[in-house]
C-alpha cells in the first residue's frame, strides 16, 4: 500500500481534546478500518501528523477549531514491527557542505544513520545515496536514531584514509547541545565551572530494558572521554555544551544520566517525557558543529546546524514563554 495522506478539518466538538483522541475517534471511518490507540501514537510520533501544516509529535496536543490535520500513513509498514511509518527524503536544505570528496548533512531525529536489520526501515545513509544518485558513500561517525543534527560523509574513497585518521587521532571536534533534567539531589557546584567525565563504558548487562544499553564500568569497556559546561540554567533543567573526545556508543547520554543530568526525554537513561506542563517529544539532544581538516585540500571546514524547531521549542518553553508545540 503506498504512503496516503490524509486530511480533515477539526470541528466544535474537537475543541480542548487531545490529538490522540481525535485521530482515534476519525482515522478508523476515513480508512475503513480500525486502528489501535499504540498505532496512532506511534504515527504520531513518528513526526507523520501535521497540524496546519507544522509537524506535531506531541500526542496530548489539545487541539481547536477548524485547524487543518494532515496524516501520512502507509497501513503496511506501520503494522510492521520497527518500520518507519513515514519516508525521509534528503532535500538540498539539509545540505550543509558538499564538494567532490565529501558531503555533510543535518540529520532529522526519529530515523537511524545507517541501515538496520530491517531493510525496509529509512535511514540517512541510504537517503544520501538516493540523493546523490551515486553507488558510493563512506560513513566515518554516526548520530543515535532521536539525535538530530551534523553527520559527515564522504563522496569518493580518496577522502577515508585522511577522516578516518581526523577521527582515530581526536583532531575533529564535535560539539553537542542537551537539554537536561535537573535532579534535586544534584550539587550545583559540580556544574559550576564546567567538568570533564573520563571513564570506561560498556553494555550494560544488569539493565531490565531489552535494548543494549551502556553504563561505566571499572572493568573492561573502552575508554570515554567528554567535557561539559552549563550555557544556561533553568528552574529545573539546563541547557549543556558537550564535546566528546571519544565516540562510544551512548556516550553523552550515559555521561550527563550518571552525573545526575538526564537528557530531557531520553528515557533509555532516566530523561523525563514530561516537565511540569511541558511534553519532550524525542531525545533533546543536537549535533552542533563539526570542525575537522579537510582530507584532501587540507583546509580547515568549520560547519555547524542550527537548532532544529523541536529543540528550539523546548528551550523557549523551559525558559517561560510559550511552548508552541
Amino acid at each position: 500500500m503506498p504512503l496516503k495522506k490524509i486530511t480533515f478539518q477539526t470541528h466544535q466538538k474537537d475543541v480542548a481534546k487531545r490529538l490522540d483522541q481525535v485521530l482515534a475517534e476519525r482515522l478508523p471511518e476515513i480508512i475503513g478500518e480500525p486502528l489501535s490507540k499504540g498505532k496512532i501514537r506511534k504515527v504520531i510520533v513518528a513526526g507523520a501528523v501535521y497540524l496546519n501544516g507544522k509537524r506535531v509529535r506531541i500526542a496530548s496536543k489539545e487541539l481547536f477549531k477548524n485547524a487543518r490535520v494532515d496524516v501520512y500513513l502507509d497501513l503496511d509498514k506501520l503494522n510492521q514491527s520497527g518500520g518507519n511509518i513515514i519516508p525521509f527524503e534528503l532535500t538540498k536544505d539539509r545540505i550543509l557542505f558538499e564538494d567532490e570528496y565529501l558531503i555533510v548533512v543535518d540529520k532529522p531525529a526519529g530515523i537511524p544513520t545507517q541501515p538496520t536489520l530491517d531493510e525496509a526501515r529509512v535511514n540517512l545513509f541510504s537517503a544520501v545515496k538516493k540523493y546523490l544518485a551515486s553507488s558510493y558513500l563512506g560513513l566515518h561517525h554516526r548520530l543515535d536514531r532521536d539525535t538530530s543534527g551534523v553527520v559527515l560523509m564522504s563522496k569518493s574513497p580518496k577522502a577515508n584514509p585522511g577522516l578516518a585518521e581526523g577521527f582515530s587521532e581526536r583532531r575533529v571536534t564535535k560539539i553537542y547541545q542537551a537539554l537536561s533534567f535537573r535532579q534535586r539531589s544534584l550539587d550545583p557546584v559540580s556544574v559550576k565551572d564546567g567538568w570533564t567525565v573520563r571513564n570506561f563504558l560498556g553494555v550494560n548487562k544488569s539493565s531490565p530494558s531489552k535494548r543494549k544499553t551502556y553504563c561505566s564500568t571499572r572493568s573492561g569497556g573502552d575508554p570515554a572521554h567528554t567535557d561539559f559546561r552549563v550555557i544556561e540554567q533553568f528552574s529545573r533543567a539546563y541547557l549543556i555544551e558537550a564535546q566528546p573526545h571519544t565516540g562510544r556508543t551512548h556516550q553523552i547520554r550515559v555521561h550527563l544520566s550518571e552525573h545526575g543530568l538526564p537528557i530531557l526525554g531520553d528515557k533509555t537513561y532516566h530523561g523525563p517525557h514530561q516537565l511540569d506542563s511541558i511534553e519532550i517529544p524525542r531525545t533533546m539532544l543536537h549535533a552542533l558543529s563539526l570542525t575537522f581538516i579537510h582530507p584532501i585540500h587540507q583546509n580547515r571546514i568549520a560547519i555547524q546546524s542550527e537548532l532544529p524547531g523541536d529543540f528550539k521549542k523546548c528551550l523557549q518553553a523551559l525558559r517561560g514563554g510559550p511552548a508552541g508545540f
